[in-house]
């Protein structure tokens, strides 16, 4: 059993974690993160080192998850990747830009007018509404559920108030608007299935750089920080929180690339190994933020030390992750009579 990464994996979070510290340091995640924005221009330059491959596999994408998280990535790459990439690329067309995925099929239906499709309803809390090329929208149709391509223009976008200052969620009207037909049924519905699996894993790898980020700035805080003429570190009470944490991430890690190479058909496999990954990464994530903010004492919790962005991020992650992984877990053990 080799759960090590190919020479070409390893180069590929290498390059993702060069890029990423070289253009976002904490200052300037600092000051997009206080003004609620996006980095926008660097678009082109994610698409031309191949952030968005259509030939990247699912271990591919979790591992540059993984760096996004370590570096609170400011790009709407993960609502694209995860949740829209995998629907263009069924329907054959190009990724019109950055573009996320609003889930109306309960909210939502298109009804055929005029020889295109018109979409109603309302879906609550969609990821980069606000700076999304194109919504890709989940309506209920006579057939049963597709997937359309609606631009921004044609909806109503109502930002709402979150924990994540760079995880903008909004609230998403259509009344009337215009869709293009991306995947009709009876394809629509699997494929939904198998995108809410992928965004699932690819947040495990994201909570797990999160976790990872935060105790690398608790660990070097305790090798520099001194109190009696000895570093913090050197002293049981911390030094063993801080090994607690670092095998809760290698834990988290080692779920979520097995996730990752799961075959994704929606099988119990498949649910046990996503559902395995989003708990323990979720968990991960929270308790080395908060291990990382005792360890650095009263500083750990101002406003101008970096930690809170992680922290904001980890609380962020475990709302959407938390969204049923143990009960999943428990149907694996016990089947019908969880």
């Amino acid at each position: 059993m080799d759960f090590a990464l190919t020479e070409d994996q390893a180069g590929l979070k290498a390059a993702a974690r060069t890029y990423l510290e070289d253009t976002y340091g904490l200052e300037r995640i600092a000051a997009l993160a206080d003004d609620g924005a996006q980095d926008l221009a660097a678009w082109p330059e994610l698409v031309r080192q191949g952030w968005l491959d259509p030939d990247l596999g699912l271990a591919e994408f979790v591992l540059l998850a993984e760096e996004g998280g370590r570096a609170l990535h400011p790009v709407p790459w993960f609502a694209t990747a995860a949740s829209a990439l995998p629907v263009y690329l069924a329907a054959g067309v190009d990724l019109p830009g950055p573009a996320t995925l609003a889930d109306g099929s309960t909210t939502c239906r298109a009804t055929r007018r005029d020889g295109g499709w018109r979409l109603d309803g309302a879906v609550q809390a969609v990821l980069h509404a606000d700076v999304a090329t194109e919504l890709v929208v989940a309506a209920r149709t006579p057939a049963g559920v597709a997937l359309f391509g609606v631009g921004p223009d044609a909806v109503s976008v109502s930002p709402r108030t979150g924990v994540d200052p760079l995880r903008a969620t909004s609230d998403v009207a259509l009344a009337g608007a215009e869709g293009r037909l991306l995947a009709g049924p009876p394809s629509a519905a699997p494929l939904l299935v198998a995108i809410r699996g992928r965004a699932t894993t690819l947040l495990a790898g994201e909570a797990i750089g999160v976790a990872d980020r935060a105790l690398e700035i608790a660990v070097e805080h305790a090798k520099t920080r001194t109190q009696f003429d000895r570093p913090i570190g050197s002293f049981q009470a911390v030094s063993q929180q801080l090994a607690d944490g670092y095998a809760e991430v290698e834990l988290a890690r080692s779920l979520a690339y097995r996730a990752a190479v799961v075959p994704q058909d929606g099988g119990p496999a498949a649910v046990e190994a996503v559902s395995c990954a989003a708990h323990a990464a979720s968990r991960a994530a929270i308790s080395v933020c908060e291990t990382a903010i005792q360890v650095c004492g009263g500083m750990g919790v101002t406003w101008e030390f970096p930690l809170h962005r992680w922290f904001r991020r980890a609380l962020w992650l475990e709302a959407e992750l938390a969204k049923g992984p143990l009960e999943a877990i428990a149907h694996s053990l016990f089947g019908e009579h969880s």
